[in-house]
């Protein structure tokens, strides 16, 4: 009598030993290599006896050589967009002392999700923030051995779970920056600079911003512009929104001048943040209104940055240049408790924003459990110094960092000096007015910064 399950054993070693049988790895969850068998490009091979294609074979047995030299890359076409968030490198005894994992859309912008500069060979298995990619790059720049680069296997897994907005901006701290405008009046054409952004660069900006505005012609298009964050969500971008309204000592529509740009008396103030006063009454009226159309971006699942008191430090505004417990940090925390508490707006992440008038921001802060993010707004000539970088970074106090707005660009050698910032938005037509079509399109190209294509799936 045959031993059947003997026989079968032996069948698969004798297949097994002359290469009858190939399989594609799976991760621990179960989910497929997304590179198995897909198009491979590299920058040279030792000889055809080492392809590229070698190292997505799930073969163990063959691998991909570089020529021995330092600037060597390995790159897989996955055919379409994929989410993914894990690769896994399987190096030969010529490995990479230094390299980077890198994403495209278009095998031209390139995102750098990972770093590794002392890298000791082996077995690596890399996790990063999710990001939507088509093409992934291995980048080596730095040799361990005298020969060249050597991979058995270069394996990409994805990840079908939606990221959270706030999860998303600490995930990439430190590692890349997210790039957004302000879309400012007209409501009636909630997108135009968004617009205009994309016809400089072919790519749009991962943050598009709006703002509820004052205006008769913005307060009446209200609906255009949530209809637009909307789309702009749908689309793939992260929402933000402001609130340049006029106090509530007047009644809306108002106007810029005498409006949003006015001052109350201390008397006004104290009765605006005092539960039950005539100003606080008619404040959290006019919130009852915003909270109409944030709770329907609720409702069809829209995060929002929301950023209700722009500037806080700035005392042109109604609202700002109050520093103290009882200052423009009291309103903040009134708006926000009737907001989330009252109101159940529980889609809404909070931003703490500031401008880069002084560095004296702690008198404005409304408290650790008031913010999600911190903003400064840059608009100094001094621009993005260090030390704006690290009050921002002890005011922050471990939560995300952001340039709230700035008319002049940060380049991408100052990013990668300051890491930290999560986003940095810039302010509408000042975009274009404070910098160059050719320093636009570096921004956006850059390995550091975030466009809307790269963006993972966001909940």
């Amino acid at each position: 009598m045959v031993n059947t399950k003997k026989y079968c054993i032996m069948l698969v070693i004798m297949a097994l030993l002359i290469g009858g049988i190939s399989y594609a790895p799976v991760s621990a969850n179960a989910a497929p290599n997304l590179a198995y068998g897909r198009p491979v490009t590299v920058s040279s091979t030792e000889s055809a006896s080492y392809p590229g294609s070698s190292a997505v074979d799930a073969n163990g047995n063959t691998r991909w050589s570089s020529v021995a030299s330092d600037q060597q890359y390995m790159i897989v076409d996955l055919g379409s967009s994929q989410q993914i968030s894990n690769v896994i490198l399987k190096w030969a005894a010529a490995y990479a002392k230094s390299y980077q994992i890198q994403v495209s859309n278009d095998n031209s912008k390139w995102l750098t999700v990972y770093s590794n500069y002392n890298s000791t060979g082996g077995t690596s298995s890399i996790s990063f923030a999710p990001t939507k990619a088509r093409y992934v790059k291995m980048y080596a720049f730095s040799r361990a051995t005298t020969g060249g680069y050597s991979l058995y296997e270069f394996e990409i897994y994805g990840s079908a779970e939606k990221v959270g907005v706030l999860d998303y901006l600490k995930s990439i701290s430190g590692k890349s920056t997210v790039l957004g405008i302000h879309n400012r009046e007209p409501n009636a054409n909630p997108a135009v600079q968004t617009n205009q952004l994309h016809s400089i660069t072919g790519r749009y900006p991962a943050l598009w911003s709006g703002d509820f505005l004052f205006s008769s012609s913005d307060v009446s298009n209200r609906w255009t512009m949530i209809n637009e964050a909307k789309k702009q969500w749908d689309n793939g971008a992260i929402v933000n929104i402001m609130l340049h309204v006029v106090p509530p000592t007047q009644s809306e529509p108002g106007n810029w001048d005498g409006g949003v740009v006015s001052k109350l008396s201390d008397a006004q103030w104290n009765d605006l943040i005092t539960d039950g006063g005539t100003l606080n009454r008619a404040w959290k009226a006019r919130l009852d209104t915003y909270a109409q159309y944030l709770q329907y971006l609720k409702d069809n699942n829209v995060t929002v940055l929301f950023r209700p008191f722009h500037e806080m430090n700035q005392g042109v505004f109604w609202w700002g240049g109050r520093p103290g417990p009882s200052g423009t940090a009291a309103l903040y925390r009134l708006t926000h408790d009737y907001m989330v508490n009252t109101k159940g707006l529980t889609n809404l992440v909070w931003v703490w924003d500031m401008q880069d008038l002084d560095l004296n921001w702690s008198a404005y802060n409304p408290g650790s459990n008031y913010f999600d993010v911190f903003a400064l707004d840059v608009y100094n000539p001094d621009g993005f110094t260090t030390v704006k970088y690290n009050t921002a970074l002890s005011v922050a106090n471990g939560k995300p960092i952001a340039i709230g707005e700035c008319d002049k660009l940060p380049t991408p050698t100052q990013l990668a000096e300051q890491p930290r910032w999560a986003f940095a938005m810039s302010w509408a037509e000042l975009t274009f007015s404070s910098n160059t079509n050719d320093q636009i399109k570096a921004l956006y190209n850059s390995s550091n910064t975030v466009t809307r294509d790269l963006l993972p799936s966001l909940k």
